[in-house]
């Protein structure tokens, strides 16, 4: 009983306001225009700003530790690159000193391990203690892994491990085969430590990276559509994370993006279909009106205008999605434009 009284104070609520009587030559003499909610304002989603990148799952990075100066180019941004082949030489003093430590352990580890082996033969002969072979075996495997600790940080930079040394400096190669999407532009530029300098891919998959605001958080749902600014679906959500990026207080939502003509590093608007509530609608902002604290819709009625009172959900790229519970649907037709005329008439009949 308390659950059909509230809803019939709510719809009282709504309909609190009086009719406005007013003829289509006034109508058309005061500047009011009317639209069609759910065909003559845009209803291709909730408009995001994104940047476009590379899908992760298809290109890979090559970093630097420490800062390092680019002293020749052999490959630029946009050519195909094989396995193996040279995109640029690099140079520091600090990569020249890392250089001399890994061959200095690779030469140690060589003698200790040949010493390790005669140690292993000596002890199962009985020559020497089992202390004596476990001392030279430590020692051999310490320095292995000084070698592959250094041949990683190797790794890391794309340094060819067979020939390192270039005619100019290091001799960075490619780990696979692809588009060099990012790399060195010229002769002389320094990367900063910890900078993905070379990034190689197919060339094929891109996502949209969308910064949702965290009060719009939680109408973002993995498998709404996506669309871009003319209407055509080129995607849909794929992830939306559960983790707030306190700076710009928004969670990131991802959407791999199908048959697009944008670049990477694009900042492109997209439309995400949400569903803020199942009575939603979208409306123009020249359709809705303060009135005191509440905010006004004037729906098509036979003989003139009904105000309405509506929940604004979002305001977004010239629209609002509002709530009217269900006196405001798709296909209902709303005043817009000179909306304050009838206001005043509203004000002039409660008078």
């Amino acid at each position: 009983m308390k659950k059909l009284l509230s809803w019939m104070g709510f719809f009282c609520f709504l309909y609190a306001f009086e009719e406005i009587k007013i003829s289509p030559q006034a109508i058309s003499k005061l500047g009011i225009k009317t639209v069609v909610v759910g065909k003559g304002v845009s209803t291709k989603g909730v408009p995001f700003n994104a940047q476009v990148d590379f899908d992760t799952k298809t290109s890979i990075t090559q970093s630097t530790t420490f800062d390092v100066i680019v002293v020749a180019l052999h490959k630029q941004e946009g050519e195909y690159v094989k396995k193996g082949e040279v995109i640029c030489e690099i140079s520091s003093n600090e990569l020249s000193n890392l250089f001399f430590q890994f061959e200095n352990a690779k030469n140690r580890y060589n003698i200790a391990q040949e010493v390790a082996q005669k140690d292993k033969k000596l002890f199962e002969s009985g020559v020497i203690s089992q202390r004596e072979y476990q001392v030279s075996y430590l020692n051999a495997n310490e320095l292995h892994l000084k070698v592959m600790q250094l041949q990683g940080t190797f790794d890391t930079f794309g340094i060819d491990e067979k020939n390192p040394k270039g005619d100019f400096g290091f001799r960075v190669i490619a780990k696979e085969s692809g588009i060099l999407a990012v790399s060195p532009k010229r002769i002389g530029e320094k990367i900063f430590a910890f900078s993905p300098y070379i990034r190689i891919t197919d060339g094929l998959g891109l996502i949209a990276y969308i910064r949702v605001p965290i009060h719009m958080a939680n109408y973002v749902k993995a498998g709404a559509k996506v669309f871009n600014k003319s209407g055509v679906n080129i995607g849909v959500i794929k992830t939306v994370s559960i983790v707030v990026d306190r700076s710009t207080n928004t969670v990131l939502a991802t959407a791999p993006l199908d048959h697009t003509n944008y670049k990477v590093g694009e900042i492109i608007r997209l439309y995400v279909d949400i569903d803020f509530h199942q009575n939603s609608v979208v409306v123009p902002f020249d359709a809705v009106i303060k009135n005191g604290n509440d905010y006004l819709v004037f729906k098509k009625i036979p003989g003139g205008f009904l105000p309405i009172k509506v929940d604004i959900l979002e305001e977004k790229n010239g629209v609002f999605i509002v709530n009217a519970g269900s006196a405001i649907k798709n296909g209902d037709e709303i005043a817009m434009g000179a909306i304050i005329a009838l206001k005043g008439i509203m004000d002039n009949i409660g008078d």
